[in-house]
């Protein structure tokens, strides 16, 4: 009879033996949004307040010194202070544990590692900026310990932390930045002995969800609890509806995301939505097959018919899960805010198009896109940042292009970002695409001057809201960007021997000009202005960028354009670009210019007339008046070949009804 009740006693305890589950992080950033520091190498950017736990260099794996977590926590149930980290990527509560894991990671539970566990086992320490670094986050009772795995190698910089949590006891694993060649294939996870172990859906070959930001933005996380993992729990992750509408669209299709968070496969299960806690909207869903850890996407058939403009909180939610209730209600519901406004202004898409001349990639995504954007001249906004990469980049690369690349994590070229929030490769570049970008509703008008003299642009800009803008965007900002239409040194390795529209200046910085009290009738006038220092200069790369406190790039002052745009910094969304209208000065003389370059040519003229308002005709005259050339003009942007015109001077006319220009010309063979 003892016996029996030891072998019950035993199978009783079997059932409720707890140990870790995960669930994956449902919205981007760190968790908690307590650790706000970007992701350096320790060393090179890293904040100074990090504390190496162990160097770089490390041609074989090793242990870390024994470390302590500065506040109670507990282990897999038990209290647990001290720790050590491998180079390997794998931390031990076992800390008298001698072996070290090797940098080949397997499944787990795995034999060659210790007992009591946490990992990221796959990367390796040894480069030399490679190093484990500690940092507390937060306040007593609710405090952070991270342990960061900074600039550590997987086949490129790959950064990693485990964080431990105060009260809660939670375990994070932090999937944080990455580089464009670093191919992670880790093993994330818990191991409690050789028979117990919990590691990610994807492991032993684990890759990155986060991208190259060094911003927590776009970082990703699992979530470990100790205890058992519910039967049902469905999440709403994601409400993907567009959140800027038009009124006269409606009504509007709701679209969300849905995560299976329980163990049981769900099979059925209720949708709901509500607008500002109002009516629900409740749709049944049959015939589904949603694993643990499955999501999928799903449009309500029930369409959304606000009945006024305005801001709307739409909550999103699912219930009656295979006919039982969610056992998780904590993460049940994804809020967003709509907005639907009443009025709408012609979109003018900004394209920012990160390109080298030492990538031939980049001469295809050239072609590609020019070949879309010239039958469309005049209805965008282009601006191209030369990048560093491939090595030795192009001597055109400013630091403030940097700093746009990092803004849009972009880590390869050539990559396109249209209006802020879509990213494609011009590669391909289609007119359904470029469509896409036109047809984004804008809500603004905007329109700008700007004159040169000699090295100094001065610009004007005109903002014009159509609807009511705050409490919808509150961290706007106005850019302005001096480029040169065409460039010719930065030649290099990829064949290219003319360059479209490439940035030279940020006005006034890289940080913009902000922007407040977004209301219509309600124009903000803006004045910009910045002279280039110095002398032209030519950098011989990109690890030596222009250093505009005493030079430039700039290879005609005559051949100048100005790009403006509003952006939201928190949603990157554009609200509307446009290209400044060169005048005679934003001051005095607000008559429009033709821009015509480069002059003296030698035979291939560029213009660029200020509006297109309809077909221009051009004439050229020699110096007694006769009449040699003509032809007509259907776009903003137009290329004339006057190959056949014999060395000398000569004066163009370029008019329409609206318009009539005068520029003297010289050809020189």
């Amino acid at each position: 009879m003892r016996g029996r009740f030891l072998l019950f006693l035993f199978f009783i305890s079997g059932q409720i033996f707890s140990q870790y589950y995960y669930l994956p992080s449902t919205t981007q950033g760190n968790p908690g949004g307590l650790n706000t520091d970007n992701e350096y190498p320790s060393g090179s950017g890293l904040d100074a307040s990090w504390e190496v736990l162990l160097g770089g260099s490390n041609s074989t794996p090793v242990w870390s010194p024994i470390d302590t977590i500065p506040f109670a926590f507990d282990f897999n149930g038990a209290p647990v202070s001290t720790f050590k980290v491998s180079s390997t990527g794998v931390l031990t509560f076992s800390t008298g544990s001698t072996s070290v894991p090797v940098v080949t990671n397997a499944a787990i539970p795995d034999p060659g590692i210790p007992n009591n566990s946490v990992m990221v086992w796959g990367i390796e320490g040894s480069g030399s900026n490679d190093a484990i670094v500690t940092k507390t986050f937060g306040n007593a009772g609710s405090q952070q310990y991270w342990v960061f795995f900074s600039s550590y190698t997987a086949g490129s910089w790959s950064y990693w932390s485990i964080v431990f949590e105060e009260g809660s006891n939670k375990i994070y694993i932090v999937d944080q930045r990455h580089s464009g060649n670093a191919n992670p294939q880790i093993t994330a996870g818990i191991q409690i002995d050789n028979s117990n172990a919990v590691m990610v859906t994807g492991s032993p070959n684990l890759s990155n969800v986060a991208g190259t930001d060094p911003t927590p933005a776009d970082n990703f996380y699992y979530e470990f609890y100790y205890g058992s993992q519910n039967s049902t729990d469905m999440s709403a992750t994601s409400n993907l509806t567009y959140p800027y509408l038009y009124f006269n669209d409606a009504p509007y299709t709701i679209t969300a995301i849905f995560n299976n968070l329980g163990l049981d496969t769900v099979n059925s299960m209720d949708i709901n939505y509500s607008a500002n806690n109002g009516n629900v909207v409740t749709e049944s869903l049959t015939n589904l097959n949603l694993g643990t850890y499955i999501s999928d996407t799903f449009d309500f058939n029930t369409l959304w018919n606000p009945n006024s403009d305005g801001n709307y909180d739409v909550a999103i939610w699912a219930s009656n899960i295979n006919g039982f209730s969610d056992l998780d209600n904590s993460n049940d519901t994804v809020r967003k805010n709509l907005h639907v406004f009443g009025n709408t202004a012609p979109r003018k898409p900004m394209l920012e198009t990160f390109v080298s001349s030492t990538s031939q990639y980049s001469v295809t995504g050239n072609v590609d896109l020019q070949s879309i954007l010239a039958p469309n001249s005049g209805n965008y906004t282009l601006l191209k940042y030369q990048m560093s990469w491939p090595s030795p980049g192009d001597p055109y690369y400013t630091v403030e292009g940097g700093q746009r690349r990092t803004f849009y994590a972009v880590n390869t070229v050539p990559r396109l970002v249209m209006n802020g929030v879509t990213q494609n490769n011009p590669i391909g570049f289609t007119q359904a695409e470029f469509d896409e970008s036109v047809n984004l509703y804008s809500f603004v008008n905007l329109s700008a001057d700007y004159s040169v003299g000699g090295q100094t642009v001065d610009i004007n800009v005109q903002i014009d809201p159509v609807v009511d803008g705050n409490g919808v965007w509150n961290n706007l900002v106005l850019h302005a960007a001096i480029f040169e239409y065409t460039t010719f040194n930065n030649a290099s390795s990829n064949g290219e021997f003319e360059f479209y529209n490439i940035m030279k200046k940020m006005v006034p910085d890289i940080s913009g000009t902000a922007i407040t009290n977004l209301l219509p009738n309600n124009t903000q006038n803006i004045n910009l202005s910045y002279t280039f220092n110095g002398q032209y200069m030519l950098p011989p790369d990109a690890d030596s960028p222009i250093d505009h406190s005493v030079g430039h790039t700039v290879e005609d002052f005559n051949n100048l354009g100005v790009a403006v745009w509003i952006q939201d910094m928190d949603t990157k969304y554009i609200l509307q670009s446009t290209e400044a209208s060169l005048v005679a000065d934003i001051s005095e003389n607000k008559d429009k210019r033709l821009l015509c370059f480069p002059n003296p040519s030698s035979g291939i003229l560029n213009l660029i007339l200020p509006e297109f308002t309809e077909l221009y005709k051009v004439e050229m005259y020699n110096l007694i008046g006769e009449k040699i050339y003509e032809t007509n003009v259907s776009n903003q942007k137009t290329q004339l070949n006057l190959g056949l015109l014999q060395s000398g001077i000569y004066q163009m006319k370029v008019y329409n009804r609206y318009y009539s220009f005068n520029k003297k010309v010289e050809i020189i063979r």
